[in-house]
């Protein structure tokens, strides 16, 4: 333990205190004197309590600016259990502050692919309404579904999580289109105009980040491009779609169907429109919930703290 250095965890769910143990623990000791708190901060005082006089941060949720401010120094170096931490925390403000915030890439992207696979094979085979009729007790055998072999699938970003998605679509025996923001980041990867992949593909899935740039870029006039019969699948972010004009064609008719985890609001309020779709598939933000992806959040967030205390700080988050 490094003697006078503190390493706190303001903010633990249950599932990533209890993997708190063992190795990572000893990890985290070796680094400073280590407390972790259960549960988010009930206001900035508690929030200033609980982090007072640390050194580094592992976090799960927000790190108001305020409060970042006001333990800078001693404050250095916050590892975001997570990759959109940009979301969480004031970049800028971090960088002005001389605070290094580093995020966890990469650790989900298996996880994330399969629950979109998944949500695209509930929605090909209506699982949720065959389930749901089935418990009611109707043998009701009139809702039939589609094969995924031999349709296209739209892959748009192609990061970690597209790439992935990408080879399950292959293993499937499906067709590929993949955009990009990117693309001289992906030598040998064949890219598509956006365009040309909503109106070509049966299925569209979502796996860009949440910036500015693509905030609805999936717009009123790019969901008209897809076919009537194609289905969206957004495990990504929620601003990356209009959602009133995808609830819009959803309703009447102009696209097909949609499997999705991630929301313009959430949680999703009990009076939301998509609720009353029975042509959507929905799951509450757990794309990235596996034992093993939790597991590896842990493991690169306590990288993260270890290779700044070494001096060579690893996945740092930039202001954009």
């Amino acid at each position: 333990m490094i003697e006078g250095r503190l390493i706190v965890y303001p903010d633990a769910d249950g599932d990533m205190a209890t993997l708190l143990s063992g190795p990572r623990l000893a990890r985290l000791e070796a680094l400073g004197a280590f407390t972790v708190h259960h549960g988010r901060p009930t206001d900035e005082a508690d929030y200033l309590a609980r982090i007072d006089g640390a050194a580094g941060l592992l976090l799960g949720w927000d790190l108001p600016t305020d409060v970042m401010a006001a333990v800078t120094p001693p404050l250095e170096i916050v590892a975001f259990t997570g990759i959109g931490v940009g979301s969480f925390v004031d970049l800028g403000a971090a960088e002005r502050l001389g605070v290094t915030v580093c995020n966890t890439p990469g650790y989900a992207d298996n996880a994330v692919a399969e629950h979109a696979l998944a949500l695209l094979l509930a929605v090909a085979r209506q699982v949720p309404r065959l389930d749901r009729l089935l418990r009611e007790g109707q043998w009701d055998q009139s809702h039939s579904g589609f094969e995924l072999r031999g349709k296209t699938l739209g892959i748009v970003g192609y990061g970690g999580i597209g790439a992935r998605m990408a080879a399950l679509g292959r293993a499937l025996g499906m067709n590929l289109l993949i955009w990009t923001r990117n693309p001289a980041g992906h030598p040998g990867v064949d890219f598509t105009d956006l365009d040309d992949l909503l109106a070509r593909s049966d299925v569209v899935s979502l796996h860009a980040a949440a910036t500015a740039e693509t905030r609805h870029m999936l717009d009123g006039r790019k969901l008209d491009l897809m076919k009537r019969e194609a289905v969206l699948i957004n495990t990504a972010r929620g601003d990356l779609v209009d959602e009133a004009a995808l609830i819009e064609r959803l309703g009447d008719g102009r696209l097909a169907a949609a499997g999705l985890d991630v929301y313009s609001q959430e949680p999703l309020p009990p009076d939301h429109a998509l609720l009353a779709l029975d042509n959507v598939v929905l799951s509450p933000h757990m794309g990235y919930s596996t034992p093993q992806a939790i597991a590896a959040i842990l493991d690169l967030a306590i990288d993260a703290l270890a290779g700044y205390f070494a001096g060579s700080p690893i996945n740092r988050a930039m202001a954009p």
